[in-house]
């Protein structure tokens, strides 16, 4: 009977699903590369991309960054910045530029000149919100009047937010940026930050041509910088149609080695099962964010494929809402969190493709350290119920949102497994399902009447502050980031001490401080650690998969096909 089913199972995934979505074009894939992904998020421009969701694989190849990390460490490596040093007081830091970087040559634009300080600067300052970088052009008065709507609208497009960097206070820890020369950019610091040369190696410091901008900002088309997108990477984009498909051709100006794969195809058209069915019918090399309770189908088919798995720097968690009276008793989020069976989530929805999160930093990071011996929230429901015995608790709502992530690839299943574990112990809980954007509207305007709700956070770099800060510091609370809305002044010290370190140890032991006051006064309750997932064609060489989840194409080959 189970050999009847899964045959069943396989003949549905490889052949209904794929009638959504159209194949992509055959005379695109002459040595080409098809990497099928999902839409959510979608974004030429990783600065303006909502911090704590997934980064789409594109923009790793377009941009290129000043620094790299280098091997899942605390260390960077310089990329776009040659070398570097920092002052005897902490405080500045001088960046030589590598000579000889050439920006794309697109349809839309033709630089006249190759990458320098101009360009670092004008990166920098726009995601600091300095807009030094760029003249503003007077309009005579009854040109202003004519085109009133036409000037607002184009206002707005300049007050772009950059989620990641204002979630890690950016603004807060760069005083200010200045070019020394062409090719030498200072970075001046309010404080000393060990944190920074990290949060330059993100996925989210990518640098743009300032020639560019200064064509785009004459012709009052600013937008464009994030839709038309131009950088130094190793690929530049071809075409695009939106929802369906981007095509990337090999930068023949390329600073580096040259890229192998003449045509790169980023697939967007197909939600997870649908990404299983292309695989199975070869039309993906490579699926990202596969539907991991089909992969023991793929096996038992027989077809040949890779699976390439690596450690994420992300947590799901459940937050508490410290707004709430209730989430106010400590005793009562000890309760909960002994109440819910954090192995079980990890088998059905994850389907042991995460860990129990027993740390706040995930194991990846170099802070992780191990201080699983100071969580003592293990499933222990008779402990929970004997805590709640003397109770009055009122019905409690939970919040989900409705969106699939990497960190929680199934919120309602989830959201309702974590109700049924709290109602094995007494507590009356309801679920409400919202959208990102409610959360986002309820959080600024400080209406978030949830106790509470389902969360999680990717980081873009692996250093503790990037992970630690956005979702439990006093300045983010009210943001979509802590959810908690906890804030702790010793906690916010631990965080700024560590920055002043430049020894990793020193730092990793501010932190394991205070990861133990988390454990202690339980903001959030962290649920698991998720692993990133890619199924390959066995044709494909060269992959590598960050805690990101990214890759980089230009590293990859294809072998040729048996005819």
């Amino acid at each position: 009977m189970l050999k009847i089913s899964i045959t069943l199972l396989f003949f549905l995934i490889t052949s209904l699903p794929v009638l959504s979505a159209p194949r992509v074009p055959a005379e695109l894939t002459d040595n080409g590369l098809i990497y099928c992904t999902h839409a959510t998020g979608f974004s030429f421009n990783p600065q303006t991309a909502d911090a704590g969701t997934s980064m789409n694989v594109v923009t790793e190849q377009i941009y290129n960054k000043l620094f790299e990390i280098k091997a899942n460490s605390s260390q960077v490596v310089p990329s776009l910045a040659q070398s570097y040093k920092i002052s005897p007081d902490g405080k500045t830091i001088t960046l030589y530029l590598r000579r000889g970087v050439k920006f794309h040559h697109t349809p839309w634009f033709t630089p006249s000149r190759d990458f320098n300080a101009d360009d670092v600067v004008f990166s920098l300052n726009r995601v600091l919100g300095h807009n030094t970088s760029l003249p503003e052009f007077e309009l005579e008065k009854e040109q202003n009047i004519a085109n009133r709507q036409y000037s607002i609208f184009h206002d707005l497009a300049k007050k772009t937010r950059f989620p990641y960097f204002e979630s890690i206070k950016l603004s807060q820890k760069i005083n200010y940026v200045e070019n020394v020369d062409p090719y030498t950019v200072q970075i001046h610091l309010f404080e000393p930050d060990a944190s920074i040369l990290s949060h330059l190696a993100s996925q989210y410091a990518v640098i743009f041509s300032h020639e560019y901008a200064l064509q785009l900002n004459a012709d009052d088309n600013l937008e464009q910088l994030d839709t038309l997108p131009v950088g130094t990477g190793a690929y530049q984009l071809q075409e695009y149609l939106r929802g369906q498909y981007v095509r990337l051709m090999p930068n023949p100006y390329y600073w580096q080695k040259p890229a192998k794969i003449s045509n790169i195809i980023i697939d967007l058209s197909t939600d997870k099962t649908g990404r299983m069915a292309k695989f199975f019918n070869n039309e993906c090399h490579i699926a990202a964010f596969p539907e991991v309770s089909q992969l023991g189908l793929l096996q038992q088919s027989g077809a040949q494929f890779k699976t390439t798995i690596t450690e994420g720097m992300n947590l799901s968690f459940l937050a508490f809402n410290f707004l709430r009276p209730a989430m106010q008793n400590a005793d009562l989020r000890r309760a909960i969190a002994l109440a819910i069976n954090r192995e079980r989530l990890i088998k059905h929805i994850y389907y042991d493709t995460a860990v129990v999160a027993n740390n706040i930093i995930p194991a990846i990071s170099w802070a992780a350290g191990n201080d699983a011996s100071h969580f003592d929230y293990n499933y222990d429901p008779k402990k929970a119920r004997e805590i709640l015995a003397n109770m009055q608790v009122p019905p409690l709502e939970m919040w989900s949102v409705q969106e699939e992530q990497l960190f929680n690839p199934a919120p309602i299943k989830m959201a309702e497994m974590i109700r049924a574990d709290l109602k094995a112990v007494g507590l009356d809980v309801k679920v409400r399902l919202i959208s990102r954007n409610f959360l986002t509207e309820n959080l600024h305007n400080k209406t978030e009447d949830y106790d509470l709700i389902l969360a999680g956070w990717l980081a873009g770099s692996l250093d503790p502050d990037s992970f630690l800060r956005p979702i439990l510091s006093c300045g983010t609370t009210n943001e979509i980031s802590n959810v908690s809305n906890w804030c702790s002044e010793s906690f916010d010290q631990l965080l700024d001490s560590a920055l002043t370190h430049s020894d990793p140890h020193a730092r990793a032991a501010d932190y394991a401080i205070a990861q133990r006051q988390v454990f202690s006064e339980l903001p959030i309750l962290p649920l698991a650690n998720v692993k990133r997932i890619l199924i390959s064609n066995t044709r494909v060489n060269g992959i590598e998969v960050t805690p990101f989840g990214n890759i980089h194409f230009e590293k990859l080959s294809l072998k040729k096909e048996r005819k």
